[in-house]
């Protein structure tokens, strides 16, 4: 997948907020790339604001020897810099049967086998390519640590066959609520031009349809903490077939049809 100005604006603001762990285990589900909407000259800045002050010098080198020598992988290779800018991680591992040759290449649709669990764990657009999209979600669960974080980029509306599947803002609402996740943030983004909306409570994104504010390609990003202590994971039930709806919301999963 890629980092582009969502995740940049996304991570950066989490990262001035203290919300990331720095120094752990990361897995990408879907190796990122560098999409090229922010310039590289922003991320030299921030690599001086919020990198390791002992590897500063280095990667700021390093950024600009890849950009000036134009690899075929350099993308791949900025992305890199992202990560060790902003998380810092430990180690990067990714799953892509499209990635790069570092990239695992396994097949998502069915549970797959890894040597370990993760601090944190990022789905920025992948699991929308998997046709079973539930074991995806199973699978972040497992490999994501005690306290761990999950990251989730999908979209809403548009992005015509872009993927299997647009998510609505119940699936990230109900799937927190059957595993006892905590959402840091859930967010309503348009990319073009760039919009976001912090959605605090389910009925936010209803007043945004009443008042016909919902965006022709929309996505929804979704900041998950795992519970301290470990457990199985649960499918949920809809919220509105489980009965954990507002009478607000209830009258607008009749009305917004």
């Amino acid at each position: 997948m890629a980092i582009t100005a969502i995740e940049y604006i996304l991570f950066r603001q989490m990262r001035e907020q203290n919300a990331i762990p720095l120094g752990g285990d990361c897995l990408e589900l879907g190796e990122a790339n560098w999409y090229g909407d922010v310039a590289v000259e922003q991320l030299g800045q921030d690599i001086y604001r919020f990198a390791k002050e002992e590897e500063r010098t280095a990667l700021f080198r390093q950024l600009d020897e890849i950009t000036q020598a134009k690899r075929p992988g350099m993308l791949f290779e900025i992305a890199k810099i992202f990560w060790r800018t902003f998380w810092q991680p430990r180690s990067m591992r990714a799953v892509d049967l499209h990635g790069t040759e570092t990239a695992l290449k396994l097949d998502l649709n069915f549970p797959i086998e890894l040597p370990q669990r993760y601090d944190a764990v990022f789905n920025l657009g992948t699991a929308k390519h998997i046709f079973n999209i539930a074991q995806v979600m199973k699978t972040i669960h497992d490999y994501t640590l005690p306290g761990g974080l999950m990251i989730h980029g999908l979209p809403f509306t548009g992005w015509f066959d872009h993927g299997f599947y647009n998510v609505q803002p119940t699936f990230f609402w109900d799937l927190a609520q059957a595993n006892g996740y905590t959402i840091m943030a859930y967010l309503y983004v348009e990319y073009n031009p760039l919009k976001f909306v912090q959605l605090w409570k389910r009925e936010d994104i209803l007043e945004l349809a009443t008042k016909n504010q919902i965006g022709h390609n929309a996505l929804l990003y979704c900041v998950l903490r795992k519970p301290a202590e470990d457990q199985p994971f649960h499918f949920p039930i809809q919220g509105y077939y489980a009965g954990t709806l507002s009478q607000e919301a209830v009258q607008a999963w009749k009305a917004l049809r």
